[in-house]
Parts: C-alpha cells; structure tokens; sequence
C-alpha cells in the first residue's frame, strides 16, 4: 500500500524534527559513506524489493541513522546530540542486568590489571564452562567468540557425527550471519550456490514441515530452531517442538536449538527448558558476554567430544582421543576479558536463580496487556507480542516510523523494532515507556497511520 499525501507529510515532518534533534548522530552518517560500508546506515533497504517497498523506504530515508551514543548506565542512555533515552535496546537484549553492572566492570578492571593473556588458557574457562553445564544440563560446553560462530559449529559437528550434509531451518528464523542459514530470511544474494542447496525451509510449528522433514531425513544432519523467533515471539509450538524432537531422534537427526538471543532471559535453562524439550546441541551468546563478544554451544558428549577427542587422559595406558576431529578454534576464543565478563555473569544467574527470569517474564506480560488493552479501547489494529523480557509490535513497514516517534519521546530501541526490558527497569520507566507508546501511535495515527 501506498503513503497518501497527508502520510508523506507526516514523514517529511518527522524527519526534520528527528535529524534536528540529533544532528550529530544524522552528520556521522552522511560523513561515513565514502569509507564505511555499514548496512546499519542503510537499515530497511535490503528487505524492500517491491516498488511499492522502495517507495515507502525512500520516504523514510533521512530517518534512518545509527544513533550515536555518548554515553550509557544502567537503563539510561545518552547520545551525542545530549539527547537521554530509557534505553530498550540494551545491546539487542545483550545488557539483562542493564548496563554496566558493577559486578560484570569489577571483574572487567581485575583482569584488565593481569593482562590480555592471548595465547594463554584463561583462568576462568572451567568455571564458565561448568556453570553453562549446570545451567542447561548438558554434558559439554564449547566456548567460540560469536552466536554466529556457534551456529555454524554446531551445524560442523552435527555434519561430522551424521555424515549428511543437509539442514534444516525455519523461515524467519534468525541465526547470524552463515552462508547455510541466511536462507531462512531468505537472504541468499551472495551465499553460494553449492551450500545454499543443502538448506531446507519450511514453515515454523507447521504439520506439514514435519511430514516433510519425515521424507527427507535421510539427507539431512540437523535441523536449526530459534524455538522462540525474535520476528514472531508469540509463535511458541509447544507440541511441533516435541513431535520434532521425537522426529528427529528416531531418523538419527541433530536436534539444535539457537538459544543466542533468547538463552538465559525466558529460563536460566533456555529455551530446553521452558519447553520441555531436550536438544542435542544448543548455542547460546549474548547475555552470555556482559556485552563482550561470545558463543557457546552446550549440548550431547556425542557431538562436542569431536572438537577435543573427548574425555581422556594421556597419563593412562590405552587413554585416547576421538579420531573424527572437527576444526573449531580461533584468535580470540576465550579471551580472557570475555572470560572474566562471562564467569561474572554465569556466577549472578546461578545466584540469581530461575525467580529472575520468572519475575521478569512476568512484568513485560503486564506491559504488554497494559498497551494491548489500549489499542483495543482505541480499536487500533495493532498487536503486541511478548515472550521474557521481550516485548514486540507487529509492524508493518508503513508503520515502521513509530520507532523513531519513541525515539523522539525518550524511549530507544533499534530498528529492528523489539524492546527488550531488564530487571532494572523499574515500575516508573515501564510506564514512561507504555506513556511514549500511547503518544506516538496516537500521533501517527491522527496523520493515517493505524487505521
């Protein structure tokens, strides 16, 4: 659909408010372009290929820059431009416990004060490891540097046990930035041919995704699941995940769960278990780090012993490692910063407890009904999902502008359109937040928007 001239209008308004506002921000973009190749420049343009989708992206151009941050604390953020936000982006649901928590900087300063021991075994490995293991109930943890990194070792090494080269994955899916699933968003420009082949999609909590995945199990290695999507976090197919499970372990398939996003905010289990269902591997980051870069697959000895031999030692007779050796290692895998921040917060979840988790889930769902009662009283047709501290408004691209309408009120999140929510979000910030909403839908739809 079309902007109608008052929509236009709406937009050009906006957008000299917004680039007047932040000026800063709007110049370090337009300056960047002759060497920075950053696709958060020029976010929405590759996801909008109709002419009716490039039209609508052209009309929101100038509203479309990275806001540059001055400085960050707590849930509160600041831009260059001066301009304070209630931040609920929170590094794209990186920052649970808020920014710069001072256990997570305590721990940050100590190590920095021994050194980056690159090319060293950091002293707090075992303890990262061992705490991810209680936390998911799984026998082996691989630590890595990126979720990315994760999911593409763990689609290796489900690749290595089976001998199959196929996958599967789930449109709208999000696993990073890997050749193999970027068709799930079906991103394949540039992804070559050859490994596009062997990716599998099909419709996520379908029954026929499982009649089809019964037909092809022979060919495939693993089947990848974000159980929970960030696109959709009101689809939570239960039952499709058991039937999978059970599917995928009578045909001799790996069962992965990407639990990048989502690990450690809906269950300190992830999402194994707040649905009841075990996975072969699972991959886990973000939170993870404190907002340092990490990865970890967690999951089956079957798979992981792979990547080290297994369990075995050198000093007894007959003691020795796997032979099928699979190659997962890096320059900064556990570098030690990234350890001290881990251990940090591996240590505050488990003293936490699953209650932290549970009290968080449960004041976003009271957000979320809070202003999904609104929209019904102001009969908006707009819908809110929600799912552990993560809240989501089904926007269209028209629609899309009710972010920098936030944004102009004080609440930050990116343009991929979630909020996530911390539990240093306290009962004043969520009703600023649920107040921002309110104005900034009605603002739009007075111009047309939301009706």
């Amino acid at each position: 659909m079309s902007l109608t001239p008052q929509q236009h209008e709406h937009l050009a308004r906006l957008a000299d408010e917004y680039v007047a506002r932040s000026p800063g921000s709007y110049a370090r973009r337009e300056q960047a372009g002759p060497a920075l190749a950053d696709p958060r420049s020029s976010l929405g343009w590759f996801a909008q290929l109709s002419p009716t989708g490039r039209a609508l992206w052209a009309a929101t151009r100038r509203l479309r820059f990275p806001v540059v941050a001055d400085r960050c604390e707590g849930v509160w953020a600041r831009d260059i431009d001066g301009n304070e936000y209630i931040d609920c982006c929170l590094g794209f649901g990186v920052h649970l416990f808020g920014h710069r928590p001072a256990f997570v900087e305590a721990a940050l300063q100590r190590q920095l004060a021994r050194g980056l021991s690159l090319g060293f075994q950091s002293d707090r490995v075992n303890e990262v490891a061992a705490a991810i293991s209680t936390m998911t109930a799984s026998e082996r943890v691989a630590l890595c540097s990126t979720g990315a990194e994760a999911n593409a070792g763990a689609i290796r090494l489900a690749r290595a046990a089976t001998g199959r080269d196929g996958i599967a994955v789930f449109a709208g899916a999000y696993h990073g930035a890997n050749d193999a699933t970027l068709p799930a968003l079906d991103m394949r420009h540039g992804a070559p041919a050859g490994i596009i082949k062997d990716t599998l999609v099909l419709p996520y909590g379908a029954a026929h995704s499982l009649e089809v995945l019964e037909r092809r199990a022979d060919a495939l290695a693993a089947v990848m699941v974000e159980p929970i999507q960030a696109r959709c976090p009101g689809l939570q197919p239960r039952e499709f995940l058991a039937e999978l499970r059970a599917l995928t372990r009578r045909r001799g398939v790996a069962l992965i769960f990407d639990d990048i996003l989502l690990g450690f905010r809906v269950d300190q289990g992830g999402s194994q278990a707040h649905f009841g269902v075990e996975a072969d591997m699972a991959t886990f980051g973000k939170i993870l780090g404190g907002g340092l870069p990490i990865g970890a697959i967690a999951g089956s000895a079957r798979f992981l012993d792979a990547i080290d031999g297994g369990v075995w030692r050198a000093d007894e007779p007959g003691s020795l490692p796997r032979a099928d050796k699979v190659w997962f290692m890096g320059t900064f895998t556990k570098n030690p910063l990234t350890m001290a921040a881990a251990a940090a917060i591996t240590e505050h979840l488990l003293a936490a407890g699953p209650g932290l988790q549970r009290e968080l889930a449960a004041r976003t769902a009271g957000l979320a009904e809070r202003m999904t009662a609104w929209l019904v009283e102001q009969q908006i047709p707009l819908r809110i999902e929600h799912c552990g501290g993560m809240i989501r408004p089904s926007l269209t691209m028209q629609q899309w502008p009710l972010l920098i309408h936030l944004r102009m009120r004080g609440v930050y999140t990116f343009d991929g359109g979630i909020l996530f929510l911390s539990p240093e979000h306290s009962d004043e910030h969520l009703a600023r937040i649920e107040a921002a909403f309110r104005d900034s839908v009605t603002a739009m739809r007075a111009d047309g928007f939301f009706v």
